[in-house]
């Protein structure tokens, strides 16, 4: 069953397009907090299906790592007139809305403009490796959480988020229509949109901060450091075989400036 025929994709849109007329936020995690079990494709995967369902075209500037880089994305975005989609990939070590900074300015502004999605329609992807690490009031907020399987990987099982009558304890509440779905890998179809977020968590890991809030603070020029990130994943779509007209059309950059910046290499 293909992940728009189920249950949870009819809930998500019903929630979109149905009376409420909002967004949605999402929390991707993993079985057992592990790693390298697809959190960041599944979010890439998702984010380019809703955008192609809410007719959204996303931009590179949509997939974040850190709470001002979202926080800024969302003042950017459309009203209430046009779903749109954002990713905060906490994956890459930004900790924007991690428990151990709920006081931090950056977390209360995450938590309120979450609050004021009615305002904005954006479906807003978060990946950490276990929900719980989430400051708990996010998590009281957050509409769905969807959990990656450790196996088989490419899979993940999605849960409608709620809380308690009473107290306002958080719980989740799977669905019975199917036990899991399958998502494809995004590295292994060469993603565009993968590679790039894939690149700026490099950059991160190879800085002296892994707070990537700090690493937005140290680039001088956020054009080049755009630019120069293109131009690696177009090289390494010419090493993995594809044509200056193929990386050209992923990437959607003319085939003139791929050929100049790319150079052809061989591996037979």
């Amino acid at each position: 069953m293909h992940l728009t025929e189920t249950e949870w994709w009819r809930d998500m849109m019903e929630g979109i397009y149905g009376p409420r007329q909002g967004g949605a936020r999402i929390i991707i995690d993993a079985e057992g907090a592990s790693t390298g079990v697809g959190k960041t494709g599944l979010a890439v995967y998702l984010a380019k299906l809703f955008s192609q369902m809410v007719g959204y075209e996303m931009q590179e500037e949509d997939m974040t790592l850190s709470g001002a880089e979202y926080l800024q994305r969302w003042k950017e975005h459309p009203g209430a007139e046009q779903p749109s989609v954002i990713i905060l990939d906490e994956l890459g070590g930004a900790g924007a809305g991690h428990a151990r900074r709920a006081m931090a300015q950056g977390n209360v502004d995450l938590g309120n403009a979450w609050q004021l999605m009615r305002k904005k329609r954006i479906i807003t992807i978060v990946t950490l490796s276990h929900w719980m690490r989430a400051d708990a009031d996010l998590r009281r907020q957050a509409d769905y959480r969807l959990w990656c399987l450790r196996k088989p990987i490419g899979y993940f099982r999605p849960y409608k988020i709620t809380a308690d009558f009473d107290q306002g304890k958080v719980r989740t509440r799977g669905y019975d229509d199917v036990g899991r779905i399958r998502f494809p890998d995004m590295a292994a179809h060469d993603d565009s949109h993968y590679q790039y977020l894939t690149q700026l968590k490099d950059e991160l890991l190879a800085s002296n901060t892994l707070d990537a809030d700090e690493l937005g603070e140290e680039v001088k020029d956020p054009e080049e450091v755009k630019r120069e990130t293109k131009q690696e994943i177009a090289q390494r779509m010419r090493d993995n075989g594809k044509t200056c007209r193929e990386a050209a059309e992923d990437l959607g950059m003319s085939y003139g400036w791929v050929s100049q910046n790319t150079k052809l290499t061989s591996k037979r």
